[in-house]
């Protein structure tokens, strides 16, 4: 049975994905030796979170043979309505609370995503992109760039970004540590993958985004496995908005503008098909590993942002040409 394993993941784009990204850690750690280090290790998992959290939602519409514009835009305005309302109401309670609010309000935008592409038939990546446009708009017309800064901020915000764990020493004597919402992500991951491999949902995602017509003929509501999809990418970008506001200790409207592409090229070099059916929590964990790796070094070796941009665009072209290569070969067999 091991050898079947072994055999299985050698013949995965997952295996591909960590012999690239084991390529190029070797590669940074001889350019920069504190590359390996466990305080930059902590640093990378830290700018993983928001990604990863992001990614387990966008994995799923892309599973399901589309491509969601709409999840930074729906994650910044969850996250800043939230905090809003939270001042609005003076509350000084637990963090949880506005997780769940921003999560509903994410979910809802998420549904309205679903009713489009169930009620029209409209291809997914128009009706993402025209609702990312609404919100867009919308924020600007009734807050436009009015922020709240971090001394507005409410205090159980503030104390969540203070959240770190196994926390050490350098040799300067200051301190660092890995910070609690890793582990959220991390949980939010483990969550996800059990839904997809053990839930007759997590069959239907699957089962849509191959065939769709065929998925109706084994009897599943398709309409419903749609609202499932979209609404949990919506709590995912909720969840994920709050935590970036949270650890930035500032709620900006204008945030993640432009930064989808981030997290489609780690779900897409994670071995999530471009054209549906096919993807799982491992890949998309080592190509957010393999991006962020890429991204938090080209910064460190002074790369301008353009170039960190288009490198993420050739990330993503490599990624889906292997797909392409590796489906003509399956196709062939």
């Amino acid at each position: 049975m091991l050898k079947t394993k072994i055999n299985k993941f050698y013949k995965s784009n997952e295996c591909v994905v960590f012999v690239i990204l084991v390529m190029v850690m070797i590669t940074f750690s001889v350019i920069n030796p504190a590359f390996l280090t466990v305080r930059n290790m902590f640093d990378l998992f830290r700018t993983m979170i928001v990604t990863g959290i992001f990614a387990c939602g966008v994995m799923m519409v892309i599973i399901n043979g589309g491509v969601d514009m709409s999840f930074m835009a729906i994650a910044i305005c969850s996250a800043y309505m939230t905090i809003r309302l939270a001042l609005a109401f003076d509350y000084t309670g637990p963090i949880l609370p506005l997780f769940l609010i921003s999560a509903l309000i994410g979910m809802l935008f998420g549904f309205c995503n679903a009713f489009l592409v169930n009620t029209f038939e409209i291809p997914i990546f128009i009706v993402t992109l025209c609702l990312a446009t609404t919100i867009r708009g919308l924020v600007l017309n009734f807050v436009g760039n009015e922020y709240v800064a971090s001394t507005e901020m409410p205090e159980c915000t503030i104390e969540f970004s203070k959240t770190y764990l196994f926390n050490r020493m350098d040799g300067t004597g200051s301190t660092y540590g890995l910070h609690f919402s890793v582990f959220i992500m991390l949980g939010i991951m483990l969550f996800t993958h059990l839904i997809l491999n053990y839930t007759i949902i997590g069959r239907g995602v699957y089962a849509l985004g191959g065939d769709s017509s065929s998925a109706q003929r084994l009897g599943y509501n398709l309409t419903g496995v749609r609202m499932f999809i979209y609404g949990y990418a919506g709590v995912m970008a909720g969840i994920g908005g709050l935590i970036y506001v949270s650890n930035n200790r500032m709620a900006d409207p204008m945030s993640f503008q432009g930064e989808e592409l981030t997290v489609i090229a780690a779900v897409v070099m994670g071995g999530t098909s471009i054209s549906g059916g096919k993807g799982t929590i491992p890949g998309v964990f080592l190509g957010l590993m393999l991006t962020n790796v890429i991204n938090n070094n080209l910064a460190l070796i002074n790369v301008p942002s353009y170039w960190q941009k288009f490198t993420f665009g050739c990330l993503v072209i490599f990624a889906v040409l292997i797909q392409s290569a590796r489906a003509k070969k399956e196709g062939t067999v």
